[in-house]
């Protein structure tokens, strides 16, 4: 399996970034950053497909929780009906399975590309087409940018610090918004979970991999912005009008249901204070005829 993974998505990725390089001034950033723009790209048509899928399952929410309700007890009656309204849970997830062998490949391309120790930089002319000529020249390659080695840890933080930065904004731009509770506090967890946990992981991992990241999250902002539109027409389709309204509105805004104007109340409640006035009770009729008087008992 590892073979298979490896000649089919690692070899190409690893052959492109050193024809990049070759092609982009021996400068290893530039190969990087332009890997990224080919790869987003390519999966922008697969981003939106998911992303209009989470549109299609946010809007059969109400109807599913009523057929769970009502076949609670009868679980294969349930998925047959939820078959019917089209409720497929893994139409969001598929383009994202797709996505992740080449998010892995290119990880694993950067490492071989680095070649950071003698062995490696054997291991990488091996992996090398022999069909593209000159690119065994180019090994080893030049790893330095700026301040950095791009095949080593950032000791000064700047890059740990710029992916959790980037990847906290794309998160938080194209996580949908919700209006269950429940959902709304997950998202706004994932929110600050992930930039976290992948400023952990770069501090001991490859600037490369770091500058592949934060390209990766910039172009992500940049492609939201630019399929902004469509995707509000999507959601307007399946949530209906208020949702592309309510789009503009950070994800975890929450709508208050009351009105801009609310009229004034005539009818005023009086408080009870639940005391009796013993005297009024007390009070007896003073006879004579229909002008009745009352008068206190003596």
């Amino acid at each position: 399996m590892g073979n298979i993974f490896d000649f089919f998505i690692v070899n190409p990725m690893t052959n492109a970034l050193m024809v990049l390089y070759g092609l982009l001034f021996n400068q290893y950033v530039l190969a990087i950053i332009a890997l990224t723009l080919i790869i987003r790209l390519l999966t922008l048509p697969l981003t939106i497909k998911q992303q209009i899928s989470s549109f299609k399952m946010q809007a059969l929410q109400p109807q599913i929780k009523a057929l769970q309700e009502k076949y609670k007890n009868d679980p294969q009656r349930l998925q047959a009906e939820m078959r019917k309204l089209g409720f497929n849970p893994f139409s969001g997830c598929l383009p994202l399975l797709i996505q992740l062998p080449i998010l892995l490949g290119l990880y694993q391309a950067i490492i071989r590309t680095l070649a950071v120790t003698p062995l490696s930089t054997l291991e990488l002319g091996s992996h090398l087409y022999s069909f593209l000529p000159g690119l065994s020249t180019l090994v080893p390659i030049d790893s330095r940018f700026l301040i950095w080695d791009l095949g080593q840890a950032d000791s000064f933080l700047i890059i740990p610090i710029l992916v959790v930065v980037s990847t906290y904004f794309a998160n938080k731009l194209m996580t949908p918004p919700t209006t269950d509770p429940a959902m709304r506090q997950t998202n706004q967890m994932m929110q600050l979970m992930m930039p976290m946990m992948f400023g952990f992981f770069m501090l001991s991992t490859p600037v490369g991999l770091g500058i592949y990241w934060i390209v990766s999250n910039l172009v992500g902002i940049v492609q939201y912005f630019i399929t902004k539109p469509s995707l509000d027409r999507a959601r307007a389709l399946h949530l209906g009008p208020a949702a592309a309204v309510s789009s503009t509105q950070p994800a975890n805004a929450e709508v208050s249901d009351k009105p801009l104007f609310e009229p004034p109340k005539t009818k005023v409640k009086m408080k009870s204070t639940g005391r009796v006035n013993r005297s009024a009770s007390k009070l007896k009729p003073m006879p004579g005829g229909k002008g009745e008087r009352l008068i206190p008992p003596s």
